[in-house]
């Protein structure tokens, strides 16, 4: 009885396992046009695409870049200020702490940036 509960405990694991992935994987997938929302700073659509994934920026931040650069500072790059505060927003103050972007934005011109105040400021 013992052998038959565990085997039963690993197949339910590995079903849900591979089911999760399925999902996180049509989750990012739903996610396509997110750097065309943050260039066109169209804060409402970066939103809505975010809740029609199911997923928190959170849990795919690091997974997406656009044009070679994480989603904040594409965002200054294109002025897109109302989508890089509320990327900073949504993100542990923590991250930042240790990202670098604010250091990015000083060297790059980017100082002044709505942006990067708001990562100062947390």
């Amino acid at each position: 009885m013992k052998t038959v509960m565990t085997a039963l405990t690993l197949v339910i694991g590995f079903a849900s396992a591979s089911f999760s992935q399925t999902a996180q994987a049509a989750g990012v997938e739903a996610l396509n046009g997110i750097c065309e929302n943050v260039a066109a700073n169209d804060k409402s659509r970066f939103r809505k695409k975010l809740k029609e994934s199911g997923l928190k920026l959170r849990d795919v931040y690091q997974g997406i870049t656009c044009g070679g650069e994480n989603l904040v500072r594409y965002a200054m790059s294109n002025n897109a200020e109302d989508v890089g505060s509320f990327i900073v927003k949504r993100m542990p103050a923590s991250h930042f702490a240790s990202s670098g972007d604010l250091d990015w934005a000083n060297t790059s011109g980017h100082a002044a940036s709505p942006i990067a105040s708001s990562i100062a400021a947390r």
